[in-house]
Order: C-alpha cells, then sequence, then structure tokens
C-alpha cells in the first residue's frame, strides 16, 4: 500500500480497492494475491461479478466477506466508469502489469531534504530525474541513485520531498538496506542532501529480520 501510493496514476485507486479488500479478507497472514483471488472466486463464484458478490446474502459469519465483496464490486464499477473495463480477471491483470513495470523503475521510496545553497547545497534547483550519488554510513562505496520526485517536478534547495530512488548498483546492496535508514546523497564530494528510506521495494535489497 505505501508503494502505490507514491504512484501518480489512474489504477493508483483500483490498486488500493483491491488491497483493502485482501486487507478485509477473513484468513491471518493472507499475503499472496493468487490465493486470495482463488479464495474469493470459490466464495462468491466464478467468473467474478458485481451480481454475485451483491446476490450473496448477508449473516453474522461473513460480515468481512461481505466487506472484502464490497470493495471489489466499488473496483469493477471504477474501472467500467473510468476505464471501460468491467472483467475481473482483466481489470487485475491489468493492475499486476502495471505495478510490476514501475517497480523495475524503483529500488526504494526516500523523503529527501535538500541543503540550502548557505549550507553547501545546489545553487539551482534540482529537477526530477536528477542523479546524485548515494552514501549510506555502513560502506564507503558510492552509487549514482536516480530521483524521480512524487508530486513535484523540481525541488529548491532547501526543500524536501518524496522520491523513488533507482541505484546503479543494487547487487552490492542486496540485504543491506532497512527502512528508517538515512543516507548521503552528493554531486562528487559535496554533500547536496540527505534522506531517510521509507519503503523498499526491491525486496532483495532488505536485510533479513526486518
Amino acid at each position: 500500500m505505501v508503494a502505490i501510493d507514491h504512484t501518480n496514476h489512474k489504477l493508483k485507486d483500483l490498486a488500493s480497492l483491491f488491497l483493502n479488500a485482501m486487507d478485509d479478507w477473513p484468513k491471518q497472514d493472507q499475503d499472496k494475491i493468487a490465493d486470495f483471488v482463488h479464495e474469493l472466486k470459490e466464495y462468491f463464484g466464478s467468473p467474478l461479478t458485481m451480481e454475485k458478490i451483491n446476490a450473496m446474502k448477508f449473516n453474522r459469519q461473513n460480515a468481512w466477506q461481505v466487506e472484502a465483496g464490497s470493495s471489489i464490486i466499488e473496483l469493477i464499477d471504477t474501472s467500467k466508469t473510468f476505464c471501460s473495463e468491467s472483467n475481473f480477471d482483466n481489470i487485475l491483470k491489468r493492475i499486476l502489469d502495471f505495478y510490476e513495470q514501475e517497480f523495475k523503475t524503483t529500488d526504494f521510496i526516500a523523503k529527501l531534504t535538500f541543503r540550502t545553497t548557505e549550507q553547501g547545497g545546489r545553487q539551482t534547483p534540482a529537477k526530477s530525474g536528477y542523479r546524485p550519488q548515494v552514501k549510506f554510513d555502513f560502506t564507503e562505496m558510492q552509487t549514482s541513485g536516480q530521483q524521480t520526485f512524487i508530486g513535484k517536478e523540481t525541488v529548491f534547495p532547501g526543500g524536501t520531498v518524496d522520491a523513488k530512488i533507482k541505484i546503479l548498483s543494487p547487487d552490492y546492496f542486496a540485504g543491506c538496506l532497512t527502512e528508517e535508514m538515512e543516507f548521503e546523497f552528493r554531486e562528487g564530494e559535496t554533500v547536496i542532501g540527505t534522506g531517510e528510506i521509507k519503503f523498499i521495494v526491491n525486496d532483495r535489497l532488505e536485510k533479513a529480520g526486518r
């Protein structure tokens, strides 16, 4: 959910509704999409439609299933209205295909704080796509880290922004990163600003035990 919240795309609303349904489904540790969809269709019927979900009568034992079904109804209705697609399987495929490509361009999401010019930072604004060097405290290794700003095209010295970060050497940092970890971004030896990891998208980078 954190990852999709940082996506500027109309599929964000559909993905949010789908994840809401997963969260409401009454099975502990339900985190596999394929398993959830299988159980959803077993319960409401396949192919999954708004009519089949609406036909399920509410009782005291199925409140969470009905709640999840309501999110799926809203998902299908929203897709039908804005995307001209009402087939649940096609909607889900479109969501998954989009985010599969989206996540390939992002290793982690971070909050960035740019130094002011007086603090030694940039003299001009940075544009989305800015590619400084990233430096973590645990190693002397630096790597290029492209910053795709979220909700902004430019950031002025002294400004803050959430950004999607794609690093050049992910294999070197495999199993090394954690959420809330801080880093510097630099131009040569000049520290331009600092960042804090909010969410790790590329799970190969995440340190074990987190």
